[in-house]
């Protein structure tokens, strides 16, 4: 049977991962089309792509579904660029963080043919030496279909979208780009001032950036995210993020009131709803964070104890996505984190170093 073509402008994290899932699964010829000759190379040397062009008009001529995981500040550039280059029946899709104005404007272009997507998933690295086929696993994938929308087009997406393992959920352009400025685009820059503002007070106080392990380290984890990116992301949804802010400063003086009245119970109150709030999100699904599934060791202070705890999970083909030493005593021993990317390696982990006679919990 002939696989279906899909083509894939930009091959950055998302759109090589998108990539490497549809290769892997056998059904499709994937072409993968960048600018960047190493880019390419790369891609073609991962198994992200069937074929590569740096020509996006050539790429996706003749496509069936066309994905445009380019940044933001790019894709009304290249839309326009590829649009009488693309089969007429073609179904064009996104991969872009905001869905309003995108959605307004390719629809422009491109009609019903267009859907909006938004996979909620990420990695802390750039460019198609951070993709993985299995980014989409568990991840939500919001498609924002209008009334202009047509349905036999977005079966498809939808369909790709399962595919490649990701759950799919529908929401208007609008809803998506209120609830994102919350949950995405709002902490993206809660983490960029608390980074700031902790790495001002270490011009002052050395120590302080030795004190930013742990949970410092894990809020502020999206700061270290390409800025130019987030530029186009916060330019794009200029308007949900603004609200979202101005609503969060009025809870946070709230609080800080609070604080000056002595009004500790009432403190205690937001934080017993936070936390109630808090057990609410699925644990099971993935977000623009990747999923860490962490285990946690402890080590004699003695040469060799980490590569041991290495060795173990390497003979076992356990990937380990992240490694921290939390805690170390001199003479006595140490505590070291262990991120996995699926709840079911922490498991193996778990059980493999613990037939070894290493110390070892789920955090």
């Amino acid at each position: 049977m002939e696989k279906k073509k899909i083509a894939i402008v930009g091959l950055g994290v998302i759109g090589g991962s998108l990539g490497m899932a549809l290769v892997a699964s056998g059904k499709y010829h994937v072409v993968g089309i960048d600018r960047d000759p190493l880019t390419l190379q790369v891609a073609q040397e991962t198994s992200a792509v069937s074929e590569v062009t740096p020509d996006c008009c050539e790429g996706v001529s003749g496509a069936q579904v066309v994905f445009l995981a380019v940044p933001i500040g790019e894709i009304f550039k290249v839309a326009r660029k590829i649009k009488d280059s693309v089969s007429p029946s073609a179904v064009i899709t996104d991969v872009g963080s905001t869905k309003e104005l995108v959605v307004a404007e390719l629809e422009e272009i491109f009609s019903s043919r267009f859907v909006g997507g938004h996979p909620m998933t990420g990695s802390e690295y750039a460019g198609i030496r951070g993709a993985d086929r299995y980014l989409f696993e568990n991840a939500l994938y919001v498609l924002t279909p209008t009334p202009c929308t047509d349905p036999a087009a977005l079966a498809v997406v939808e369909g790709i979208a399962s595919e490649i393992g990701a759950r799919v959920l529908c929401l208007s352009p609008q809803e998506h780009d209120l609830i994102v400025a919350t949950v995405s685009h709002l902490p993206h820059l809660l983490a960029v001032a608390l980074m700031y503002h902790a790495g001002r007070l270490a011009s002052g106080h050395p120590e302080t950036l030795l004190l930013a392990a742990g949970g410092f380290r894990d809020v502020t984890r999206v700061a270290a995210g390409h800025s130019l990116i987030w530029r186009d992301i916060y330019a794009s949804n200029r308007d949900y993020i603004i609200n979202t802010c101005r609503q969060f400063r009025g809870l946070l003086e709230e609080m800080e009131q609070r604080l000056e009245e002595g009004n500790y119970e009432a403190l205690v109150a937001v934080m017993e709803e936070a936390r109630r709030e808090r057990e609410k999100i699925p644990l099971k699904i993935r977000g623009f964070l990747p999923a860490v599934y962490e285990v946690v060791v402890t080590v004699p202070d003695r040469p060799g104890s980490i590569a041991n705890v290495t060795g173990i999970l390497g003979e076992r083909g356990i990937n380990i996505v992240d490694i921290e030493i939390l805690r170390v005593r001199e003479g006595d021993g140490g505590t070291i984190r262990l991120a996995f990317a699926k709840e079911a390696e922490a498991e193996l982990a778990l059980r493999a170093l613990r037939e070894k006679g290493v110390i070892a919990k789920r955090r």
